[in-house]
């Protein structure tokens, strides 16, 4: 169970592209379905993750495009870890991560959703995702991606060094 979440690969059937969200509830439903149609979670899940952004915010300011990096608390609803990718097709309003009242919301059009047993594991994945959307030229790539697999493949090309 480890070892396929120090690999973490991004599936290209939990990759959706230029999808319409009213709002980051929305935003975070729709990314989680792929989620539940390949079993990786199980349907309250998504509920879970926004009962968890309510609370700590995973909005992040990272240029050409802003990134949340959704995820729950309770591993309760999680069969299996996986990562799920959502490309809207306009940006939503997601509060700022480590943000206050004050700071502006931040304008999200990538959205990550970790789906995760193991919350010791947690920190290894958000390491790593960090360094995959702290790199402009990447996430520009992924803005463009044509399809899920191209997605996929610039995602999972990231290569994150030894240290993490």
């Amino acid at each position: 169970m480890m070892d396929q979440e120090n690999k973490f690969e991004l599936c290209e059937k939990c990759i959706q592209l230029d999808v319409s969200a009213a709002d980051w509830q929305e935003a975070i439903r729709k990314t989680c379905r792929p989620l539940i149609q390949q079993g990786f979670v199980y349907p309250g899940y998504p509920e879970d993750v926004i009962t968890r952004e309510k609370q700590w915010a995973t909005g992040l300011p990272t240029l050409p495009v802003g990134v949340a990096i959704p995820h729950a608390l309770n591993p309760d609803n999680v069969v299996t870890a996986q990562i799920a990718a959502c490309r809207l097709n306009a940006p939503v309003k997601f509060a700022q991560s480590g943000g206050t009242e004050t700071d502006e919301d931040i304008d999200v059009r990538l959205v990550f959703v970790l789906a995760l047993k193991d919350p010791k594991s947690q920190l290894h994945l958000l390491q790593k995702l960090m360094v995959a959307i702290s790199d402009e030229e990447m996430l520009t790539a992924l803005v463009h991606a044509g399809n899920p697999a191209d997605f996929s493949n610039i995602f999972n090309s990231a290569k994150t060094s030894g240290r993490f």
